[in-house]
């Protein structure tokens, strides 16, 4: 498993424009992980504690319930999976697979708490991001829920 650096994360939207030596902190906790395609990252229903950012390849979402499985997101590079994981007692929603060679950067979401809970003009500036990633999960899933003769599969985060 390679280092993640301070650029790597800044490169990623939740993290862009936050302070290099907090960043860098972050970076220093978390890890690459390479998949070969079809492998598992994580188990639906298996206790959560980290952010993952798509670096290469992909992943597919999948969620089962009752026996019957459906595709609820698929992810390319720059793509956040796991932002859930910073609710007490998160367990993960969905299977996620890579699709062909992947690689992920993983975050553990308690410095990522840490730095949000800090008080500071940056650290408001990642919850408001935090708050609207939620959000766009939200409205893409109430979007898909009021098409109006339309009835399918919710694949929204």
């Amino acid at each position: 498993m390679n280092a993640v650096s301070a650029g790597d994360l800044t490169g990623v939207s939740l993290f862009a424009d936050l302070p290099e030596d907090e960043v860098a902190g972050l970076a220093g906790q978390s890890e690459r992980r390479r998949l070969a395609d079809g492998e598992v990252l994580f188990a639906q229903g298996r206790p959560a504690r980290t952010l993952y950012v798509v670096v290469a390849g992909g992943l597919i979402l999948r969620a089962e319930d009752a026996g019957s499985t459906v595709i609820v997101d698929t992810l390319r590079p720059g793509g956040l999976v796991g932002w859930s994981a910073m609710r007490d007692g998160a367990v993960t929603l969905s299977t996620a697979r890579a699709v062909g060679p992947s690689e992920v950067i993983a975050i553990p979401v308690d410095p990522i708490i840490d730095l949000a809970a800090g008080g500071s003009r940056e650290s408001r500036r990642l919850v408001q991001r935090i708050v609207a990633l939620a959000a766009n999960h939200l409205e893409a899933s109430w979007a898909q829920l009021l098409q109006v003769g339309r009835e399918g599969v919710i694949t929204a985060g």
